[in-house]
């Protein structure tokens, strides 16, 4: 079934990098945004079908067809893009994350005036 074909993305809360590694796992979960928009616009093409006669039952058919799969609102392809928009979003909190980690490393850095790590 179509509903359940394509996963959720986890929520920034649901997953757990090193923070030292949140801009690199942030690299990684775009690229992978990147390859899957770039496979599902060579794809999209073979998704959508012409009627295969003029008649009425072939073009109802073939226009079902292609809003479930390739053109509606719901269909496989725009869930896709949902799903990669939203891989694209959780990039970007990481990257967000990561800013908020360095600022408030260097807060905690400041608070310590001017004994940094590593000194004795």
């Amino acid at each position: 079934m179509l509903s359940t074909a394509v996963p959720e993305v986890p929520g920034i809360a649901d997953i757990q990098v090193e923070p030292g590694n949140l801009l690199q796992v942030a690299k990684i979960i775009n690229d992978q945004a990147d390859d899957l928009d770039d496979k599902l616009r060579q794809k999209l093409i073979d998704l959508r079908i012409d009627a295969p006669a003029a008649d009425v039952v072939s073009s109802t058919a073939v226009d079902a067809w292609n809003r479930l799969v390739a053109t509606g609102e719901g269909s496989y392809a725009t869930r896709v893009q949902n799903y990669i928009k939203n891989l694209r979003n959780l990039a970007s909190k990481l990257r967000q994350a990561a800013e908020h980690y360095q600022v408030s490393e260097g807060d905690r850095a400041a608070a310590f005036g001017d004994r940094g790590a590593g000194r004795s």
